[in-house]
């Protein structure tokens, strides 16, 4: 049994660090990349349809990257619990998280199950599907 555990804790570390990984690649790449193009296409005088353009996309990878700043947030949070040994437990029922879920969303909280019933029906009350 505490083999078990012991392999298990081994995967979710590697799953929890290689998406953290992952997470930050993206933010760096999001926060850098095409910075010069698009200071060069500010200093080329734009008509007021360019700039709303310009503006949309700067403020579209400003949402990008709080995505990614929330997502490693709930890693580091992940990263705590799995110090603490209560990595991959469902915060509702206490069963473990399967780990198909945590390769997916390695900083879940919740199982399948669980986080359904949090997020409620898929579908609008009165219809059927």
């Amino acid at each position: 049994m505490a083999r078990t555990l012991t392999e298990r804790h081994r995967k979710m570390k590697e799953i929890l660090l290689a998406e953290k990984r992952r997470l930050w690649t993206e933010l760096r790449g999001e926060l850098f990349a095409g910075q010069d193009k698009l200071h060069s296409q500010f200093d080329i005088p734009q008509d007021v349809g360019d700039m709303s353009i310009m503006d949309v996309l700067a403020d579209t990878g400003l949402a990008v990257t709080e995505i990614l700043r929330k997502k490693l947030s709930g890693m580091d949070a992940a990263e705590r619990k799995l110090a603490q040994g209560s990595y991959g437990i469902c915060e509702d029922c206490g069963e473990n998280i399967g780990e198909e879920r945590l390769r997916v969303q390695p900083y879940a909280i919740c199982c399948v199950s669980c986080q359904q019933k949090r997020e409620g029906p898929s579908h609008p009350p009165g219809t059927t599907m």
